[in-house]
C-alpha cells in the first residue's frame, strides 16, 4: 500500500522489494491462471488533491466479498477506515484496471491487519444490481511447509499499473512479534512491489492460502516479505462471507459405494471402523481431517478420533433433533461440525461452529464438507436411548444437569467437563443458583464408584472444602443418584470430616 503523490505511509505498511524467479509461474496451468487474475481486484481511494492510497484484494466470493489488508482500506496506525473506497478490475491483462465499483467494509481487524470488503454499487454510486464475480476457491495454509511454491497476484505499482505475477518459495514461519516461533506470519521470497499490499498468494492447486501483508528492507532482510496465512482470516470469512467457493475434498483411492435404498437418505449411515474425511474451513481448525469412527458410548453415540497431521484428539458423531454433529477436541475451545438433514451423495455439506468456553454460546467461523472413505452398508444411525452400563463414559464436552438436596438445601446447577486434568480425569465447572460458580473434577474411584467433587478455587490448596456427589454402581450411567457430603483437605490433600449430608441426582445432558 502506497500513497501516490505527497507524503507516504508509515513504514509498517510498506512494502519493499522482494527477489524470486519467474519459472515457476509455468506451473499454473493457463485457465487456473485467468482465474485468478479474473479475481484479482485494484482496491483505491483518494488521500487529497491529486493522490491516492493503492493496495490489492481477491474475490473469495461470487456475491462480491473482497478480502484484503486493513491497511489497503485506511489508517492502520490510527485505525480509521477511508470513507470511499474504490475497486477497479482487469480487462485487459496489458492494460490497467478499470475502476468500476465502490465497496463497504463487512468486517475488519486491525491487529491482524485484514479486512473483508464487498462491492455494492457502481464507482458512481449506483446500485450494482444482480452480478455474479469471479472468484477464487479458499486453500488450506496449515499444510504449507517450507519450501513449497507460492504465487503472488497483484498490483506491484512498479512499470505501471498493469496485474503482475511473482513466484517464490515458502521461506519459513514466525510469530505475532516475527522473532518468537508461531505461524502468524509466512516468509516468502517472491517478487512484490507496494502495490501488492492485500494481494492473493496462491499455492500450486491455484488455491488462495495467503494474503501478502508487508516486508522488512534493510539490515540483510531485503529479499524477505511476509503474508499472513489464510487461516487466521477466517475469523473474519466465516461469519461474514457467503457464497465461498469451495473444492470437494480429495479421496485417496476411493472404493466403489454399494447402492442401497438408503443411500441417498438422511441421516448417512454411520458405523464402527468407517473413516470420514472432513475438510474443515475455519480458525486453527482449517484442513483435511480424517475421522476414524469406533465404538458406541453409553448413549450410543460413536467415539471417534480425529487428526490432522501429527495432531490428535478425540471427536464425537452424534445425531440429535435429526441433524448429525461432529464434535472435535478434548478441551475449549471444541470445534463442532452441524449437518442439517440434506440429501446423501456421498458427501455431505455443513457449517463449522466453535465453542470457545463452558459459558459461550456457539458462534458459526466457517464450513464443513464429509465425505466417507471404503463405505460399508451399515444401518443408518438412530436416536437410542441411554444403554444400561457401568462405569459411566465421562468425557470433555458433556454436559451434566445436577440437582442437590439436603437439610435446609435445595438447589440446581449445570455441570460442563471441559478439560482434563493432570491425572487424566475430566475436569470443568458447576454453576448453581445465583452463578455461585465451583471447579468440578468428574472421575472414578479405585472402588468402581464415580466422584463428582467440587470446590470453590482459593489462593492455597490448603484447608479447602468440598463437595462430592457419591454415585455407586447402578443401571443407568447417563442418569446418577447418589450421596451428598461434604469434607475438608489439608495442605498434603489429606481427606478429613467426611459426612453424608444429602442426596445428588445427575442427568448426562450432552
Amino acid at each position: 500500500m502506497k500513497p501516490r503523490g505527497l507524503g507516504l505511509l508509515s513504514l509498517f505498511c510498506l512494502l519493499v522489494w522482494g527477489m524470486g524467479g519467474t519459472a515457476l509461474a509455468q506451473t499454473l496451468p493457463r485457465d487456473v491462471r485467468e482465474r485468478i487474475i479474473a479475481a484479482t481486484v485494484f482496491i483505491t481511494y483518494p488521500t487529497g488533491t491529486n493522490t491516492a492510497s493503492v493496495g490489492s484484494g481477491t474475490l473469495i466470493s461470487p456475491q462480491g466479498f473482497i478480502l484484503t489488508n486493513y491497511h489497503v482500506i485506511g489508517d492502520l496506525e490510527n485505525r480509521r477506515i477511508a470513507p470511499r473506497l474504490f475497486v477497479g478490475t482487469i480487462r485487459f491483462v496489458d492494460q490497467p484496471p478499470e475502476v468500476r465499483y465502490q465497496a463497504d467494509v463487512v468486517a475488519s481487524d486491525p491487529n491482524l491487519d485484514l479486512a473483508i470488503l464487498r462491492i455494492t454499487r457502481t464507482s458512481n454510486g449506483q446500485p450494482i444490481g444482480n452480478v455474479t464475480f469471479p472468484a477464487v476457491p479458499i486453500g488450506d495454509s496449515n499444510k504449507l511447509i517450507v519450501g513449497d511454491p507460492i504465487y503472488v497476484f497483484g498490483f506491484q505499482g512498479t512499470g505501471g499499473n498493469t496485474i503482475t505475477i511473482s513466484t517464490g518459495v515458502v521461506g519459513g514461519f514466525t510469530g505475532e512479534d516475527m522473532v518468537s516461533g508461531g505461524k502468524q506470519w509466512i516468509k516468502h521470497d517472491a517478487q512484490t512491489g507496494p502495490g501488492n499490499s492485500g494481494g492473493g498468494i496462491f499455492n500450486q492447486d491455484g488455491e488462495l492460502i495467503g494474503i501478502h501483508t508487508r516486508g522488512l528492507s534493510g539490515q540483510g532482510n531485503s529479499r524477505t516479505a511476509f503474508m499472513r496465512p489464510l487461516a487466521l482470516a477466517w475469523g473474519l470469512i466465516g461469519p461474514n462471507v457467503a457464497g465461498l467457493v469451495n473444492r470437494a475434498p480429495a479421496v485417496s483411492n476411493p472404493q466403489p459405494q454399494p447402492q442401497t435404498a438408503t443411500s441417498t437418505a438422511w441421516p448417512p449411515a454411520l458405523g464402527t471402523g468407517q473413516t470420514w474425511q472432513v475438510r474443515i474451513q475455519g480458525g486453527q481448525w482449517t484442513g483435511e481431517w480424517s475421522v476414524v469412527v469406533g465404538q458406541k458410548d453409553a448413549d450410543g453415540d460413536f467415539e471417534a478420533t480425529a487428526s490432522l497431521g501429527s495432531r490428535r484428539t478425540e471427536a464425537l458423531f452424534f445425531l440429535q433433533d435429526n441433524i448429525l454433529r461432529l464434535n472435535i477436541g478434548d478441551r475449549y475451545p471444541l470445534a463442532r461440525c452441524r449437518f442439517d438433514p440434506q440429501n446423501v451423495s456421498g458427501v455431505i455439506q455443513g457449517k463449522l461452529f466453535v465453542f470457545k468456553d463452558a459459558n459461550s454460546d456457539a458462534e458459526e467461523i466457517g464450513t464443513c464438507v464429509a465425505s466417507q472413505r471404503g463405505a460399508q452398508a451399515v444401518q443408518p444411525v438412530q436416536p437410542q436411548q441411554p444403554q444400561a452400563a457401568w462405569p459411566p463414559r465421562l468425557a470433555v464436552g458433556q454436559r451434566w444437569q445436577l440437582s442437590v438436596t439436603g437439610k435446609d438445601l435445595e438447589d440446581a446447577g449445570i455441570v460442563t467437563l471441559s478439560e482434563r486434568d493432570s491425572d487424566g480425569d475430566p475436569k470443568g465447572t458447576a454453576v448453581f443458583g445465583n452463578n455461585f460458580s465451583m471447579v468440578a473434577y468428574f472421575y472414578m474411584s479405585r472402588s468402581g464408584a464415580a466422584f463428582l467433587d467440587m470446590t470453590v478455587p482459593s489462593g492455597a490448596d490448603s484447608h479447602r472444602a468440598w463437595f462430592r456427589c457419591h454415585f455407586e454402581q447402578q443401571g443407568n450411567a447417563a442418569s446418577l443418584k447418589g450421596t451428598l457430603q461434604t469434607f475438608r483437605t489439608d495442605a498434603n490433600g489429606q481427606i478429613s470430616d467426611l459426612k453424608d449430608v444429602g442426596t445428588c441426582t445427575a442427568t448426562l445432558s450432552r
